[in-house]
């Protein structure tokens, strides 16, 4: 039997691309997906949220109210 090879890496990002050049101090953004109950049938919804914090050198805790914390600059975008 052959498995076959997974076209993403060790962080589920696509293999062969290049994260940002992130420095303290920058300001990072993160894509989270959250699912919230929506309708009077109490469906779950998966939604796009969009996090935006200050990288400290070592960690970014997100002000959302779960106090979000990534500890990789793999998963993170800087923001210009």
């Amino acid at each position: 039997m052959v498995i076959p090879k997974s076209k993403y890496g060790s962080y589920g990002l696509l293999i062969g691309t290049k994260s940002d050049d992130i420095q303290k101090g920058d300001t990072v953004q993160y894509i989270d997906t959250k699912s919230f109950v929506v309708g009077y049938k109490k469906k779950r919804k998966k939604f796009k949220v969009i996090l935006v914090g200050v990288w400290d050198g070592e960690k970014v805790i997100f002000d959302d109210g779960e106090d979000t914390t990534v500890r990789t600059i793999k998963w993170l975008t800087k923001i210009n």
